[in-house]
């Protein structure tokens, strides 16, 4: 087992947690009040809670890749969490005129180039 992917999955976990108890009561329910319809309140609260089913996913590649490499896999999640921040980053300069009301995109470029390194420590390269 790797222990750097175990920490990446206990990591990615807890991210998930902060994201639905922290960022749920804060978020979601500022979405119901503000929208207008109920199909724009529900589209809302299914995406938001998507992304906590996203995170516990990468959550679980993590534990995955702890009991050996797959390549795919590696790349899958970092692609995912790398297109993540790619959307934080640029709704924060375009919407926002700075990065750090929404600090996520550091946690999704965090989390693929700490699992590129965990990979790179199992191979000896």
């Amino acid at each position: 087992m790797s222990k750097p992917f175990l920490f990446l999955a206990v990591l990615m976990l807890g991210t998930a947690g902060l994201h639905f108890f922290m960022g749920g009561p804060q978020y979601p329910r500022a979405f119901w009040d503000q929208l207008s319809t109920p199909d724009l309140r529900v589209m809302s609260w299914v995406l938001w809670h998507a992304i906590t089913v996203v995170l516990v996913g990468l959550a679980g590649i993590y534990l995955w890749l702890a009991r050996g490499p797959n390549r795919t896999l590696l790349v899958v999640s970092a692609l995912v969490q790398l297109g993540w921040a790619g959307l934080f980053l640029t709704g924060g300069v375009l919407w926002m005129g700075e990065l750090l009301t929404q600090p996520q995109w550091v946690l999704f470029l965090g989390f693929p180039l700490l699992a590129l390194l965990a990979e790179r420590s199992r191979s000896g390269a």
